[in-house]
């Protein structure tokens, strides 16, 4: 676990403002808060800027210079906005693309020296970590029954993807796993629009990997999944446009958060992606734009994984990892 802090103040153990950043492979997110201890936080302001820090990582084990600089203006915009709003501490994790990238030091003292704050690059059971502490905590989702139902939580980023599985507080198995929707395209979908035989290859690769994950087994049903993570979110956006009049309002957060979907939904989803061009994914309703060229992939994940833990849906959360460090952050 790696950190550079520059000026990072304490909370104090009072009500107070924080903003918690997540610096992901392929997008930065924001959420300003305030709270204190036990206190359920009343959120300022959540951003999410999709900037691809980690895009060639994978091939070339380096973060490119435009790639640093996308990024880099993204959290200089965060943290004038998390000041405006009051922000007495501003703390950072970053993840797969950082722990990966031979330069990701450097970058990680620019982003500190922008934020005035700590930035953590974060292991990969640390960041299972606190993607489940975030499920847990969020009275929003649906909760389990009792402490014996088996939760899992994953998180699908654009080079890795995080599962955790447990009961209650009980953790029983928490992994980062070298897939996500930025290295599966780059290594399994070349094509645009992706083939049959890639798409079936990349099934095969999540597969492979999706392996190492044991299968929850539970005499009372099936397991809860709860799915964070851009591609969630965009499932489910999508799933909710497809019925929603031309004329009403764009989706907010509120909308999209705690939506349930179905493996098969999912599936339906790719199949329909995948007999389109990348020009013509950008317009499908409730998919933001730059992740067209990736959403296929992180489908394709998240329907193998809810097959490889014999769970007919996931529940979508759009309060992941920074929402883990700003439960931590708060106390």
């Amino acid at each position: 676990m790696t950190a550079i802090e520059v000026g990072a103040g304490g909370t104090g153990g009072t009500t107070s403002v924080v903003a918690a950043v997540d610096i992901g492979t392929n997008s930065v997110k924001m959420t300003v808060a305030v709270g204190g201890a036990g206190e359920r936080p009343r959120v300022l302001a959540d951003r999410t800027a999709t900037t691809r820090l980690g895009k060639k990582v994978d091939a070339d084990g380096r973060l490119t210079d435009e790639a640093v600089a996308r990024t880099l203006a993204a959290l200089d915009g965060f943290a004038r906005e998390a000041r405006a709003l009051g922000a007495t501490r501003i703390d950072a994790v970053g993840t797969s693309a950082l722990r990966d990238a031979a330069n990701g030091m450097e970058f990680v003292a620019r982003a500190a020296a922008l934020l005035g704050g700590r930035v953590e690059v974060i292991s990969g059971d640390r960041e299972a970590a606190l993607i489940y502490a975030a499920a847990r905590h969020d009275r929003d989702l649906p909760r389990p029954p009792d402490d014996t139902t088996p939760l899992a939580t994953m998180d699908i980023g654009g080079g890795s993807t995080e599962i955790v599985l447990g009961s209650g507080d009980l953790v029983t198995f928490r992994d980062s796993l070298q897939l996500g929707a930025v290295r599966l395209t780059e290594r399994a979908l070349p094509s645009d629009p992706p083939t049959t035989e890639e798409r079936a290859a990349a099934a095969a690769l999540a597969d492979e990997i999706l392996a190492a994950v044991p299968a929850p087994t539970y005499d009372g049903g099936g397991v809860i999944v709860v799915g964070s993570g851009g591609t969630a979110a965009n499932l489910a956006a999508m799933e909710l446009s497809v019925h929603r009049p031309a004329d009403a309002p764009p989706l907010t957060l509120e909308d999209v958060h705690a939506t349930r979907l179905t493996v098969e939904q999912i599936e339906a989803w790719i199949a329909d992606l995948a007999a389109k061009p990348l020009a013509q994914r950008r317009e499908t309703p409730g998919l933001e734009p730059d992740r067209a060229d990736v959403i296929i992939a992180g489908a394709i994940i998240q329907a193998r994984a809810l097959r490889h833990l014999h769970a007919s849906a996931v529940i979508v959360s759009l309060r992941g990892l920074r929402y883990g460090l700003l439960y931590e952050m708060l106390g």
